[in-house]
């Protein structure tokens, strides 16, 4: 009965979600009934409940500022034009069909998507491929499956609101997620091999499985090496690396233009500055508020300040820009924010320790239950750092509860939830409003309906995948 109590909240929100009631209003409503229960049936933490509150504070305002900064760096790149420079140079060093799909889905997509979030790899992505002969729908559904690295979307917001809501670092979240998330990176560049007539042959799926070793390779390496926040960026580039120079390899011309320099410019300072900020808070080992210069909220504002002055936005652009970004930032970061404020109370309050009690009695279930329900966050909020203020907590409690590592299971949580907002209906609306809709054949159309399809058929399956992990590996 307490465990019920305990999960009314989220079952609550998840309902509303999934009738469509704005994803504000419903994590606002999950909050009124956890407070209402921490007034009521958990009253032994009422006192520690508003100090508590306050320490999150700092981690909110990075969070929400790293979603702003990357909402303006996608629009200043889009609205300069530079992002358009950027994809029809690498539409010119395509080669065919398999080579094109592994080089977005393990490449372009995954490097867009985390150096700015929020779906901008499949705004780079899908007319990319529409652009190199694909109809609208496998476009559209390739597309998608490059949001194969979400956890690290953004410079990773979803991995500090798990980690503080488990008592861990960034650092550790990152990395315990990007080992089970060589599943995610390795399925979808099989599926996406044999969604191509071209592809479906023992090369190609081999080929696949290579370019999804070379992305978690590079996620994996940063991890241990530099740091969570460009993990999936420095992975995106290492893939699109490697695919170039196989390219040449086998004669194409690869080459850098200077209008290509000066686009990737905002992208090399926000890379750089990290990296080189990370590398000097380690080597000096500085805390307190001197290790806030390595924070990815910094660096995507002062890469926003820079990329406006370097690719020339005036005034008059500028402007009209800032009302967008701040109308964007509101659709996405006040959702978040809510979302966080709602899974910090229910670890104040202590709703998660019922929960976790309760599915601790299921035992091994409990190690295939965990991906499913990160997988359902992720579907449901489109945001794995939703999905993550949702459950983290609980699922740590879970697996403090079997006797499994706790970093180890919200890692393939974080996996999964990440996942699945490539399925989620945003995520697919962006896709298909990105995909060319003129003289295309009816079968050929991306709709929301079969592009949804399409995802979910791989999704699933790597979602019985990562669950499968859990039972080899930590069972």
């Amino acid at each position: 009965m307490l465990a019920a109590l305990a999960s009314l909240p989220l079952v609550v929100v998840s309902v509303l979600l999934a009738v469509r009631v704005s994803a504000l209003r419903a994590a606002l409503a999950g909050i009124l009934i956890a407070l209402g229960l921490v007034a009521t049936v958990f009253r032994d933490r009422t006192d520690d409940l508003l100090p508590g509150l306050v320490s999150w504070l700092p981690t909110a305002v990075e969070v929400v500022v790293i979603i702003g900064g990357g909402i303006a760096l996608a629009r200043v790149m889009i609205v300069s034009g530079a992002q358009d420079v950027l994809a029809r140079w690498l539409g010119r060093m395509t080669g065919g069909a398999v080579t094109t799909a592994l080089l977005v889905v393990h490449g372009v997509t995954p490097f867009a998507e985390s150096v700015t979030g929020f779906g901008v790899g499949v705004l780079v992505g899908v007319p990319l491929l529409a652009a190199a002969g694909f109809s609208p729908h496998r476009a559209a559904v390739l597309g998608l499956l490059g949001l194969c690295a979400v956890p690290w979307g953004a410079l990773g917001p979803g991995n500090i609101v798990a980690a503080r809501l488990i008592g861990s670092t960034p650092e550790a979240v990152g990395l315990a997620t990007a080992w089970p998330n060589v599943v995610v990176t390795v399925g979808v560049g099989v599926a996406a091999v044999l969604m191509i007539p071209q592809g479906r042959t023992v090369r190609a799926v081999v080929a696949a499985v290579a370019s999804g070793l070379v992305l978690a390779t590079g996620i994996l390496l940063s991890s241990l090496l530099i740091g969570m926040a460009p993990s999936g960026a420095l992975g995106g580039l290492l893939a699109v690396a490697v695919h170039l120079a196989w390219r040449r390899l086998h004669g194409a011309p690869v080459t850098l233009p200077r209008e290509v320099c000066r686009a990737l410019a905002p992208y090399a300072v926000l890379l750089v500055g990290i990296l080189a900020s990370t590398l000097a808070v380690t080597r000096l080992d500085l805390t307190g508020p001197w290790s806030a210069v390595s924070s990815p909220a910094l660096w995507l504002v002062l890469t926003c300040v820079f990329a406006v002055r370097w690719l020339g936005l005036d005034a008059g652009t500028t402007r009209p820009l800032l009302g967008e970004v701040a109308h964007l930032w509101r659709q996405t970061a006040l959702p978040t924010a809510a979302f966080l404020g709602l899974g910090v109370l229910m670890v104040l309050g202590g709703l998660t320790v019922p929960i976790g009690d309760a599915i601790e009695a299921s035992g091994p279930v409990a190690l295939v239950v965990g991906p499913a329900v990160g997988a359902f966050g992720g579907f449901v909020t489109g945001s794995g750092a939703g999905s993550n203020s949702m459950f983290a907590a609980a699922q740590a409690a879970v697996a403090e509860g079997i006797g499994v590592s706790q970093l180890a299971f919200v890692g393939v949580q974080n996996a999964a939830a990440g996942m699945l907002t490539m399925a989620s209906p945003a995520r697919v609306l962006l896709a298909v409003r990105c995909a060319p809709t003129t003289g295309v054949a009816p079968q050929d159309r991306a709709t929301l309906p079969r592009v949804t399809r399409s995802v979910l058929v791989v999704d699933v399956v790597l979602v019985a995948a990562l669950a499968a992990w859990n039972l080899a590996l930590l069972r």
